[in-house]
């Protein structure tokens, strides 16, 4: 199947679980994020700000700064197609933005280079269980990810674990993708 084809089945399945589901789910799969090394070793945290159908990061958030870990969230430029990270301290830092997902207020927030990143949570629609991963089609990650050499993860649905997927060389494959029933090393 192509790129687009699994998008568009993945997302039905996604947009399928129930927010009892959801929430149940992402409580579990974000525990066994904080007992991994890479979430003990990190003192910034780069994570996105969830979708309807996405885990709800906001249980990693809060997590983050109850034990005073920074965290960081993207803000996409759609016309140049680049992405930066801004700290968060609140959710009050927060407004609706592209598709309506929550970005960083810039006036309110510290913009973050990426060398000063400990651990980037990556986004996506599908993974294999050798990392490959299917984004949302924007490219925003695989570029900002080029020249990024510290931590990389993935948090999923078990639903989001496929067997294969058409990747192209730029495509960044994810070391560790974490699910509500497994790890998965892939690097």
């Amino acid at each position: 199947m192509e790129k687009k084809e699994i998008r568009n089945s993945m997302m039905k399945n996604l947009k399928n679980v129930s927010l009892s589901d959801r929430d149940e789910k992402s409580k579990q799969i974000i525990e066994k994020l904080f007992s991994t090394e890479q979430m003990k070793n990190a003192n910034i945290i780069a994570t996105t700000m969830p979708m309807e159908h996405e885990i709800n990061t906001k249980y990693l958030i809060t997590t983050c700064w109850k034990m005073n870990k920074s965290v960081v969230v993207p803000k996409c430029n759609h016309e140049t197609r680049e992405m930066h990270f801004y700290k968060i301290n609140s959710f009050d830092d927060l407004k609706k933005g592209y598709f309506g997902i929550q970005e960083p207020i810039e006036e309110k927030c510290d913009k973050i280079r990426k060398e000063f990143i400990d651990l980037i949570i990556v986004p996506g629609v599908a993974y294999t269980k050798n990392g490959e991963r299917l984004g949302y089609g924007g490219g925003y990650y695989d570029r900002y990810l080029e020249d990024y050499n510290k931590q990389l993860l993935a948090l999923a649905y078990d639903i989001q674990i496929i067997d294969e997927l058409p990747t192209e060389k730029h495509d960044i494959k994810m070391p560790l993708v974490l699910t509500e029933s497994r790890i998965i090393k892939a690097i």
